[in-house]
């Protein structure tokens, strides 16, 4: 190998973290799908368990910057990709950019939103229109499950003195907060970085259902 080969490498090295739950049970497709996933030469994977979601990603971060890997690539336990997924977000050159898939629950809407202020000042989801599939879209709050992250963002965000770029906000006492990845699009865009969604990548996510023999009897109504 060439030493442009080997800074080529270097600088396309994916960390691949996947927040499980606490048993670490995953299903079968996924665990398939994942270990079919394209990577680039050096590539890594990071498993974490039992810490909230907010700690536990800033911990990918860590880990991401102290080995100099190149990109923090978030894989959720309930997220199915193509396996080509990760080259072609890579190949967009965007530092902030996600997959498109839908929530678990109908009527199945995408999970990524954009964002307008309310009368009290607070920022609220909306739907962002307008796109096709196949577009890159910018989007205000993009959801981690399956989302790439080129270093230079985390680095941006030590400079700009943001210690905790993912934190849940969302709180019995804080109806107004929001989840942990959407609170980091808000840091993000806030110091430049504008997040974007690939639609022509379509992500699978997994359906908690009760079953039985005529089929599907309940959905869940989690995110």
């Amino acid at each position: 190998m060439s030493s442009w080969d080997i800074k080529r490498a270097k600088e396309s090295r994916v960390l691949i973290s996947t927040i499980c739950p606490p048993d670490g049970k995953v299903t079968y497709e996924w665990a398939k799908a994942w270990r079919e996933l394209q990577l680039p030469e050096g590539s890594d994977s990071l498993i974490v368990q039992a810490l909230p979601y907010g700690v536990a990603r800033n911990f990918a971060i860590k880990r991401t910057l102290e080995q100099g890997f190149a990109y923090l690539f978030f894989l959720d336990s309930d997220i199915i990709l193509p396996r080509n997924s990760v080259v072609r977000l890579i190949e967009t050159k965007i530092p902030l950019i996600g997959c498109y898939y839908t929530h678990r629950y109908p009527p199945y809407n995408p999970c990524f939103y954009g964002a307008r202020k309310n009368e009290e000042g607070k920022y609220e989801r909306i739907t962002v229109n307008g796109w096709n599939f196949g577009d890159i879209v910018p989007v205000v709050f993009l959801p981690a499950g399956a989302c790439l992250i080129h270093r230079s963002v985390f680095e941006k965000m030590l400079q700009a003195d943001i210690k905790k770029p993912y934190e849940w906000t969302l709180d019995i006492d804080n109806p107004t907060g929001v989840s942990e990845d959407f609170a980091f699009s808000m840091r993000a865009l806030g110091i430049g970085i504008q997040p974007y969604v690939h639609t022509g990548i379509q992500a699978k996510h997994e359906v908690l259902a009760t079953c039985g023999v005529r089929g599907i009897e309940a959905v869940t109504s989690e995110a």
